[in-house]
């Protein structure tokens, strides 16, 4: 009996250990003149990835690592408007307990119809990443899961 229960104790401790959840949370909150977007990551994720693709010590307390941090979001985050790209900026950068938070504002131009977010953060590196993307208009709320082979997440206005 003593021998179950270490084996099934053993395995449930492992079972957690042995598997790692690759994941991001993005906030699209759609405003009357711009868009406002918080990225939650993994501080481990990030940093691998900045190491892995930049070869660098991932330092993101200094400018230089949050300046390659920007350069791969911008070839791994875009945003469509009505079919156009937007440009975003990035309005700030912080930890928050286990997460990494980018902030980016995009300026909205006119009433949009459809806002597209193409996400491959992590994808790269994780072949299991997944993008959770939630949109914010009004009292509405739409969520996607972006994966690898669909990355993009694709919002049509209500209102």
């Amino acid at each position: 009996m003593k021998k179950l229960i270490y084996t099934l104790l053993f395995f449930g401790l492992t079972a957690f250990t042995m598997h790692k959840y690759y994941v991001s949370v993005t906030e699209v909150y759609i405003k009357p003149e711009k868009l406002e977007i918080i990225i939650r990551t993994f501080p481990d994720d990030i940093e691998r990835v900045l190491i892995d693709t930049y070869h660098v010590k991932a330092d993101l307390s200094k400018k230089p690592t949050r300046e390659l941090l920007k350069f791969y979001l911008l070839t791994h985050f875009s945003i469509d408007v009505d079919g156009m790209p937007v440009e975003y900026k990035f309005s700030g950068f912080t930890q928050e307990d286990e997460f990494y938070i980018i902030l980016l504002e995009a300026k909205l131009p006119g009433k949009p119809k459809q806002i597209s977010i193409k996400n491959t953060i992590l994808q790269d590196l994780f072949e299991e990443q997944k993008n959770i993307v939630h949109f914010f208009y009004g009292d509405d709320k739409a969520s996607f899961i972006l994966i690898k082979q669909e990355p993009m997440a694709v919002y049509k206005l209500q209102k």
